[in-house]
């Protein structure tokens, strides 16, 4: 299978396709995975093509989905989206999947319109910026919430004060 060229039922060329992985992207999957996070592959491409890249990236056949057009996509990231779903793209037929997951990312900052749908984006060949970024969130929200905590417990110890009369307003 391929591409051929041919003039007047001569065949003057063949070129054959390989779809490749980004750099280090089955190791990224891998340590995402260990991580805790679930992943899944929903492609338009052909589904025979999507089971062999989710083979290749160490999927399970369950959680890669091929033949999807983009509303079919989007319907299936709602149906994963439990509010922590996010969705990676690189084609403007994923706009619909971005709208549907709480945070989309893209590598793709050379089209004219995915970046604007995306909540970010991210430059070079591989995946480990996905990884960074979710690291940095979990730190994050460990942050968020330890500070929420102590201005609950600090707020509650000065009201305690204040209604026993120990502080003045």
């Amino acid at each position: 299978a391929g591409t051929v060229f041919a003039r007047d039922g001569e065949i003057l060329a063949v070129l054959h396709c390989e779809e490749r992985l980004r750099p280090g992207a089955a190791s990224e999957v891998v340590a995402l995975r260990e991580a805790g996070y679930d992943l899944h592959l929903l492609s338009g491409d052909a589904p025979a093509k999507v089971a062999v890249m989710a083979a290749r990236l160490g999927l399970a056949p369950d959680h890669a989905r091929g033949g999807l057009d983009p509303e079919a996509k989007a319907a299936r990231v709602r149906a994963l989206d439990r509010r922590d779903t996010m969705m990676v793209g690189d084609g403007l037929n994923d706009a619909p999947s971005f709208a549907a997951a709480l945070c989309a990312a893209t590598p793709a900052v050379d089209r004219p319109v995915l970046p604007g749908k995306a909540d970010f984006y991210f430059f070079g060949d591989g995946l480990a910026a996905l990884r960074w970024s979710l690291t940095a969130a979990r730190k994050l929200r460990r942050i968020v919430r330890t500070n929420l905590a102590l201005a609950v417990a600090y707020n509650a110890i000065a009201l305690a004060l204040a209604l026993a009369g120990l502080v003045t307003p």
